[in-house]
């Protein structure tokens, strides 16, 4: 069986990168694998894919639905796969005889996010709707929609029936798990306004009060680098909150903490929370939309804080983590049983299914 996935480049160390080639990697034991992707630049990319996996990159001098008609009408692909980008628009509008696949990697309710900076709350309330019944329009041409988790896909059943979830899975192997005893907490993410990291500083200027000999690193990089940097130093916290930017082992630096904290506005299925579990963290997230909720078992393997935003909460169960090296302890080997649930070769197994059932249908 042949397989296409298209997204925009691989080239990227975020999330869904990582998960698809994680994914391909293992799939290409079962079936031909190709990546096509359009916005690659000549960059290399980020993650090593398995030699068999196929590369194909559509040159930035050709339209992009006319390079992956032809792409696709050369190689007859028996399943394409969209990843939620511009390639959804084009994919199912062209006749090559594969089977389609809309794969949406966000929450369902991200548009209020990607559309908060419109002041006008009319505006704002027509541009969130304008753009989620426009995705929702796009998915209905596909054969299969598959989301991140089942709180999204009750939302995308309203209107598509056809819709599953399928969790990420675990992309990293830890050996060892954190003993918990290091006075660190660590977040990881895109510096952005969906991660929510200017929360996660204000939680910190409470905890630090109490907690002065705590430190906080923060893994990643994006557009809000030197704004967060500000904030940290306007509430004189350098030195305490450390912006640490990307890392090639993130699994090194899971182990050197002992609690994950999570300030998301949204998420989709956050494999960050699927990591830090694997390597035994006690968690403390916000109960946002959607993903924490299905990872985060209350008062087993971390808390959830609700709503999103609430600081006093945040800190209080932080704080009350850093005080109990013994509880720490205990959600972390609760989070390593939990773990389990996303082992690759489970995950795997659903996508086998998947495909192996679309093509016979």
């Amino acid at each position: 069986m042949k397989i296409a996935y298209i997204i925009n480049g691989l080239w990227n160390s975020a999330g869904m990168e990582r998960v698809f080639t994680v994914r391909a990697n293992f799939l290409c034991n079962y079936f031909d694998i190709t990546f096509i992707t359009k916005g690659q630049g000549g960059r290399p990319d980020y993650f090593k894919l398995d030699k068999r996996i196929h590369r194909i990159d559509i040159s930035d001098n050709i339209p992009y639905k006319d390079g992956l008609q032809k792409i696709l009408l050369a190689n007859r692909y028996d399943i394409t796969v969209a990843t939620g980008g511009i390639e959804s628009h084009y994919l199912y509008k062209i006749k090559d005889g594969s089977k389609k696949i809309y794969e949406f990697h966000f929450s369902y309710d991200m548009s209020k996010i990607w559309k908060k900076g419109i002041k006008n709350s009319i505006r704002r309330f027509l541009a969130i709707q304008y753009q989620k019944f426009g995705r929702i329009y796009v998915a209905s041409h596909y054969d299969k929609v598959v989301v991140l988790n089942k709180a999204d896909c009750n939302k995308w059943r309203r209107w598509l029936p056809k819709t599953i979830y399928i969790y990420n899975p675990s992309t990293i192997t830890c050996e060892q798990a954190t003993t918990c005893e290091n006075k660190r907490a660590i977040a990881v993410g895109r510096l952005n306004i969906q991660k929510g990291f200017d929360y996660l500083i204000d939680v910190w200027e409470r905890v630090h009060q109490k907690f002065p000999d705590w430190q906080l690193d923060i893994f990643g990089e994006g557009a809000l680098r030197s704004e967060l940097q500000a904030k940290i130093q306007e509430k004189g916290l350098a030195n305490i909150i450390n912006l640490k930017g990307i890392t090639n082992d993130i699994v090194k630096e899971y182990q050197k903490h002992s609690i994950y904290l999570m300030s998301s506005r949204s998420e989709g299925f956050p494999l960050v929370l699927i990591e830090a579990s694997a390597c035994g963290l006690p968690i403390v997230s916000f109960d946002c939309p959607s993903g924490p909720s299905e990872i985060v078992e209350h008062g087993g393997n971390g808390f959830l804080v609700s709503p999103v935003g609430n600081i006093d909460a945040m800190a209080n169960r932080v704080m009350q983590l850093m005080a109990d090296k013994s509880l720490r302890q205990e959600m972390g080997r609760r989070s390593l049983e939990l773990s389990q649930r996303f082992k690759l070769e489970n995950i795997a197994t659903e996508w086998i299914e998947l495909y192996n059932q679309l093509v016979s249908s």
